[in-house]
């Protein structure tokens, strides 16, 4: 753990400290799944644009692609950062190259939004896709671009806590002895209140021919 982790744990009473390590722990792990999140986002869009510019024959697609891959890592304008050297270029080559980078484009990252992101996001962080989308609304427009980038995470790492939070507050976590044991006076009554299976059973057996 590093040391300003230790250093804040320090101010924690004692008896809730190994949990406060634990919180921060996985919180942590949250973070590092976030990062990998993005890591595979950015990849899998490099990947996808430096293809479709190869195939369409567009110059210098190959850095064009790596382009778009790093401009992943920016939400909200992010991808028409990404998208303008490309439609640059292609309008070198003709105005209708142009068109059809841009259209491929939007559709990339339309797919990328809608499905690519949320599946990403629930398979590495652990959230649903929709709350991924909520998230990235809400942080964008309460806290513009830097809201937005630490959305996922922070909605990741609050969704933690507070379960955490609900676990703890539980009744057989607070009490572990909730659940009764019947005592010997109690498991009395409840065997005489049970018949005898032997002579319940002997009584059904069928009379035996002399």
């Amino acid at each position: 753990m590093p040391r300003s982790s230790r250093y804040l744990l320090a101010y924690i009473p004692a008896d809730r400290r190994a949990g406060a390590r634990d919180a921060w722990n996985e919180v942590e792990t949250r973070l590092g799944l976030w990062v990998r999140g993005q890591l595979i986002l950015m990849g899998t869009v490099g990947v996808v644009t430096g293809t479709a510019y190869l195939l369409l024959g567009l110059p210098g697609a190959l850095l064009l692609g790596l382009i778009a891959a790093l401009s992943e890592a920016i939400p909200i304008v992010g991808p028409l950062l990404g998208a303008i050297p490309a439609i640059l270029v292609a309008a070198t080559v003709s105005p209708e190259l142009a068109l059809v980078v841009a259209a491929l484009y939007l559709i990339i990252q339309l797919v990328e939004g809608s499905v690519l992101v949320p599946l990403v996001m629930r398979n590495t962080v652990g959230i649903s896709p929709l709350l991924v989308l909520l998230s990235l609304l809400i942080g964008s427009t309460v806290g513009g671009l830097v809201g937005a980038l630490l959305a996922v995470p922070v909605v990741a790492a609050s969704e933690m806590i507070l379960s955490r939070l609900q676990a703890r507050e539980s009744p057989l976590a607070q009490d572990p002895g909730a659940i009764e044991t019947p005592d010997a006076g109690q498991r009395e009554d409840y065997e005489v209140s049970l018949p005898d299976t032997a002579e319940a059973n002997r009584a059904t057996e069928p009379t035996q021919a002399t």
